[in-house]
């Protein structure tokens, strides 16, 4: 098979700045070898009246026609010098092919780039290389079963860049399989007319993320996704299932009660309510799973096996490498009629205070001990309707207790993503100190450094500001779209 050209082109809007950046470029290239006692990196030959430079072992460029030309090897850039200069060759283009017309119509207008790329010809190419494994981990399978088939048989994907002052959007679309998904991946698509379930936004979330997912169906077609051995791994659910929910079978049992709509919930926590209060603030993580109407008694069984989790982990700690981790201590509370199964860590007892001595000379002060980030989370569990809340914060089970009365409705993208970059910058700011300690210490930067690092990353998220991930599966196409709303 013959190496595919690789060829970039930057028209500028005027052609005698472009001359002398390549001409300054050069020179700086010519300095630095001079500088280090290296002879001069730049090569340079014309061909057709054209000259062309090489400043290592790969890659080429020239001004060809005004505009600038980088080719990934000589023999690409003269192509392209040929073209220019000769017109195109007889025969078929990629600008008369019917798919790629029909892509550059569709692409937003305004659009500050746009591409089409044959992945059928990149597997014939190199099938090692541009062909996706049949078999792939277990993850990815469970979030992007479809998705992935669909990158594996497309032969092509089309992408789009736009910017304007306060938005900064791209969207990738591949084309859905000829003959449609196999049954085995019905799990990963939903209905005509069917979506992700609405966002959950509590006051201070910082991401919020929906998905549609019918698992009990993904369950039923394991030994079709997954590996033999994985699928034998998989069984061990069963008994799992058995101890923790009632003898329930997993797939019918466990799986088959659940709805296809999915949330997951990342907030902010009250840091100042956290007694003790830890040195690390971490945010408060929730998910949000749906129970189908006709299984009464499936939520509370979920709520007993949390409780269950949690009487193990304190015998998992009784025989941990940390023997004085405190113990996980259960309790519940009723919140807007609704009880929440709620535990929290039990907070160590301060040790006795020796007495000091008095010889202000020596200025000696006893320490104060550092409080563990576990104290950051007080797992929690609740159902309200057929919404059940899974959250590692007591105050964000309140949150969605609330807002999960009266939720955002459904929409028709499979999978949405919300992120807030303001929000995220306020949890850099709350752990400045440390972060900036941390950086000290794996990077080797003094303070002043440190702190200018996490200073650029708080402003980089906030001028990413709220950002919006959605992917929509149909028949014909899985578009994905990811949007900024830029901040300042």
């Amino acid at each position: 098979n013959q190496k595919p050209n690789i060829v970039l082109v930057a028209t500028p809007k005027d052609p005698a700045l472009l001359a002398k950046f390549v001409e300054t470029l050069l020179d700086l290239a010519r300095q630095d070898a001079r500088a280090k006692g290296n002879p001069d990196p730049v090569e340079s030959k014309e061909y057709r009246g054209v000259r062309g430079y090489k400043t290592g072992q790969d890659g080429a460029f020239a001004i060809v026609d005004g505009a600038l030309v980088i080719g990934d090897r000589g023999e690409t850039l003269k192509g392209v010098i040929d073209r220019s200069l000769d017109g195109p060759k007889a025969g078929p283009s990629l600008a008369d092919n019917a798919e790629w017309k029909a892509r550059r119509a569709a692409a937003a207008e305004g659009s500050l780039a746009w591409g089409l790329v044959r992945l059928d010809r990149l597997r014939a190419l190199d099938p090692k290389k541009f062909q996706v494994p049949a078999q792939v981990p277990v993850p990815p399978t469970f979030l992007a079963g479809a998705w992935i088939d669909a990158v594996r048989k497309a032969p092509w994907a089309s992408a789009s860049l736009s910017w304007t002052g306060d938005r900064l959007g791209a969207e990738l679309t591949l084309p859905g399989p000829s003959s449609g998904f196999p049954e085995s991946l019905k799990g990963f698509i939903p209905p005509k007319g069917a979506g992700a379930p609405g966002l959950a936004n509590p006051p201070g979330t910082i991401l919020s993320a929906s998905l549609w997912r019918d698992l009990s169906a993904i369950w039923d077609a394991r030994a079709e996704l997954f590996p033999p051995e994985t699928v034998q791994n998989l069984a061990k659910l069963d008994g799992v299932a058995g101890q923790f929910f009632g003898g329930r079978d997993f797939g019918s049992g466990v799986l088959g009660p659940l709805e296809k709509n999915w949330r997951l919930v990342v907030a902010h926590q009250d840091y100042d309510a956290l007694k003790p209060s830890p040195d690390v603030k971490l945010p408060a993580f929730a998910l949000v799973v749906d129970l189908k109407a006709d299984d009464d008694d499936f939520g509370q069984r979920l709520k007993v096996a949390f409780q269950s989790f949690v009487g193990l982990s304190n015998l998992g700690n009784a025989g941990s490498a940390e023997p004085k981790a405190p113990p996980l201590e259960l309790g519940s509370e009723v919140f807007e009629d609704v009880t929440i199964a709620t535990a929290k860590y039990i907070p160590k007892k301060s040790p006795a205070t020796t007495e000091k001595e008095k010889d202000k000379d020596k200025g000696e002060k006893q320490d104060k001990a550092a409080v563990h980030q576990r104290h950051n989370s007080s797992p929690s569990a609740a159902q309200v309707g057929n919404h059940f809340i899974l959250s590692s914060s007591l105050g964000l089970a309140r949150d969605l207790v609330h807002a999960m009365k009266s939720p955002a409705p459904a929409g028709l993208d499979t999978l949405v993503v919300e992120a807030d970059g303001a929000a995220l910058a306020r949890l850099i700011e709350k752990n400045r100190t440390r972060l900036v300690m941390q950086n000290m210490l794996e990077k080797g930067h003094d303070k002043d450094q440190a702190e200018a690092e996490i200073n650029l990353l708080a402003q980089l998220v906030r001028f990413l500001g709220h950002g919006r991930l959605a992917v929509r599966d149909n028949s014909e196409t899985v578009r994905l779209g990811l949007d900024f709303t830029l901040g300042k």
